[in-house]
Parts: structure tokens; sequence; C-alpha cells
């Protein structure tokens, strides 16, 4: 992997599971951006996990198999890494281009954390800062970006710059999408007992009327498919909560 010694340190962290068709297109690019060290935390099964410890060998990315969900592999990936600073990265985006000379210059000042202009939550926070805050809730994958962000503006003092280009997702398989739909509806009600006054404007139902909305709009199998599993976890939400109190 291509690092820049010039450069501030930061360490890229990318939580995975079952998705090397994913890596094996998103990888290779951000292996040429510069970063200090590419950590993927890796909760695949032993075959998918056997593909992706060879192509992080062969790319010289830090490699660890984890059990966990995803907000876990986040706080086990920070915690590993060596960087100064660290980036919270999803498998599936593809970098086009990363700001180094912008990001410099932010890392020399007393900030805890980047909010990247025009994104929604942070993903770029100072890593005794990440620490210090407690990482990611770990029994949250629906809000999670949003509950870090809060806790980050709460506690920190933010930076706001434009350091990233995004060049799109890769779009996974059918039943990579579909397992994600199921477990990020089962996490809606924890994250609304977290955030009460948020239910007004974004309450659990949202997310099976926007799929039946897409379904009315579409008539594909694949909203069908994402609607019954939105209302299925919606309705597993509950028996989530409660196992996770």
């Amino acid at each position: 992997m291509k690092r820049r010694g010039k450069n501030a340190k930061l360490s890229l962290v990318i939580p995975t599971k079952d998705r090397y068709e994913i890596l094996i297109e998103t990888i290779p690019i951000l292996s040429k951006q510069g970063f200090y060290e590419i950590i993927l935390v890796d909760s695949s099964n032993a075959l998918e996990a056997a593909k992706n410890k060879k192509l992080c060998e062969k790319l010289s990315i830090r490699y660890y198999h984890f059990v966990g969900n995803r907000e876990e592999a986040r706080n086990f990936g920070v915690k590993k890494a060596k960087g100064d600073w660290v980036y919270i990265f999803d498998d599936d985006v593809v970098l086009d281009k990363f700001n180094w000379k912008i990001f410099n210059e932010v890392a020399k000042g007393d900030y805890d954390f980047i909010h990247t202009k025009g994104a929604c939550y942070v993903w770029i926070f100072r890593r005794n800062f990440f620490l210090k805050i407690g990482g990611y809730d770990p029994k949250l994958c629906y809000g999670d970006d949003y509950d870090i962000t809060v806790r980050a503006y709460e506690n920190g003092k933010p930076a706001r710059s434009q350091l990233i280009k995004i060049g799109g997702s890769v779009r996974g398989t059918l039943k990579m999408r579909w397992r994600g739909t199921l477990y990020y509806s089962m996490t809606m009600l924890t994250f609304f007992r977290k955030y009460p006054t948020l239910k007004n404007a974004l309450s659990i139902p949202y997310r099976p009327v926007f799929f039946l909305t897409k379904l009315a709009q579409e008539k594909t199998k694949e909203s069908l498919i994402k609607l019954m599993l939105t209302t299925l976890g919606v309705l597993l939400s509950p028996f989530y909560y409660i196992k996770n109190l």
C-alpha cells in the first residue's frame, strides 16, 4: 500500500462481512490514496475471510478477523489503528480523491474531528477523541452515525472542510442488501428510545411506508422483498431492544 510520509497519520478503518466481490473493486482504489494504513475488520465466514485476507496481504492492508456487529468492528479497528487520526469507511464506497493538502492543515489545529462539507455525519476523528467518547454505540445500527455525530459535537471541537470526492458505491448482491435491510430496521426502536425527541420527524413506521411507496412506483420483486423485510425488522425491533437492555 502506498504511503505518503509527509502527510498526517490517518488510518482508514473498514468493517466488512461476506462482501469479497465488493472489496475487490473498492480496496485496490483505496490502497492508492496515500493513507498511513488501511485496516480491514472482517466478520466474514471462513471461505470469504480467507479470500479477503489474501487480498489484504497482496495490497499490504492490515487484516483482522473479528466476531461482532459493524459498530463493534469499527471500534475494534480504531483501537488497533496506529494513526493519530481515523477515518471510518464503508466497504462499498469508491473514493475518487482525498484532499491531503486540506487535511494536513486541519490536522495541525486543535480540532477533535472533521465534518466534511456536504456530509450529514462525522466519519473522521482524532483517534484519542474517538476513544474518549466511547466510539460507536454497539447497540445501534440504525442511527449509529447520527449518534456518534451528536456525541462528537457535544464533547469536541469540529473542523469543517471539503476533504473528499466520492465516486459512488458498488452495488452488492441481493442477499447482501436484504440482510442489511432487515438488521437496519430491527435496531430502529433502540435508536428512538435513545433519541425520543426525534420520533415526530423520523417515526418508526417511516421505513415500511418508504418501501411501500417504492413498490407502488417500481412494482419490482426487489421492492416487495425490501418492504417485507423492513416490516419484519420493525416488528422484531422490540425483541432486539429487550435483548440489548
